[in-house]
């Protein structure tokens, strides 16, 4: 009798210890982990860590704030090479958009410039199919406000940027590209594009070019196209960039980006009919 309940005990015992140490396992695996896990959800979020490109950030604005452009444009592109990740990303691009407008638009010589002589019977529009340049772009890049009024004999500055538009649906943004590099990047104020069906990216070219005021279509050149409102159609479905009229009357187009005034009237200006535009 005495032998039967020492083995009981025996057994009992064993039983308490071997149960007892998965026990003090599983929680040890299991509900600590879960708990601690469970307090780090409730409480504040964890301190990001430094970021490394800050400093390099505040040296290529530096370089800007001092003046030297040539230097802080050749300083902003390689910091956008080398930190994708950097959080003066969206900064560090809008400075050097501000940059390359400048020089695009300065009157200094420089390699990307080239010289036109206006010839008996030239117009803007003559001089665009010779150069491949929008007339808009010769205009603005020579402060033209009346076309018809070209001298012969006049020396014109004619750049010649290979312009490509880059969208970024995940980001709302559109990136204007320039001879494959970085060159202005603009916000997208109200999107209605179609949901791509999946993550490829889509290739297409810029359309056509539209002027509206009023309601009506109005033509380069004519006296109602200053302050007009602007379409860029892509050949993609459901792809326009565009600034509603401001005088009103106009449809918005059925799938597109809404943008400012001065973006669209800068890229009107800016990107040829047929340059390749990808949406990704």
């Amino acid at each position: 009798m005495r032998g039967g309940l020492i083995k009981a005990f025996i057994i009992i015992f064993l039983c308490v210890a071997i149960f007892g140490t998965a026990g003090v396992v599983s929680y040890r695996l299991f509900v600590i982990p879960k708990n601690k896990a469970r307090k780090e959800k409730a409480g504040p979020p964890p301190t990001p860590p430094p970021d490394p490109s800050l400093g390099e950030f505040e040296k290529c604005m530096a370089v800007k704030n001092g003046g030297n452009l040539v230097e802080a444009r050749a300083a902003l592109q390689d910091f956008i090479d080398h930190y994708p990740d950097s959080t003066k990303m969206d900064a560090a691009k809008d400075a050097l958009g501000e940059i390359n407008m400048t020089f695009l638009f300065s009157t200094e010589p420089s390699p990307d410039k080239t010289q036109y002589v206006i010839q008996k019977g030239d117009t803007i529009g003559a001089i665009e199919r010779k150069t491949k340049i929008p007339g808009e772009l010769i205009m603005r890049l020579n402060k033209i406000d009346d076309p018809t009024k070209l001298r012969i004999g006049q020396v014109l500055n004619v750049s010649r940027p290979d312009f490509a538009l880059k969208i970024n649906r995940k980001t709302k943004v559109v990136v204007l590209i320039n001879k494959g590099k970085f060159f202005k990047q603009y916000k997208v104020d109200s999107w209605n594009a179609p949901s791509p069906k999946n993550n490829a990216p889509v290739t297409a070219k810029i359309g056509e070019k539209v002027a509206w005021k009023k309601g009506q279509r109005v033509i380069f050149g004519s006296k109602d196209y200053a302050g007009s409102g602007r379409w860029i159609g892509l050949s993609a479905s459901g792809y326009t960039l565009y600034t509603e009229d401001p005088e009103g009357g106009t449809p918005k187009p059925p799938g597109g980006l809404g943008m400012a005034a001065a973006d669209m009237e800068e890229l009107s200006s800016l990107l040829n009919r047929g340059a390749p535009a990808t949406i990704e």
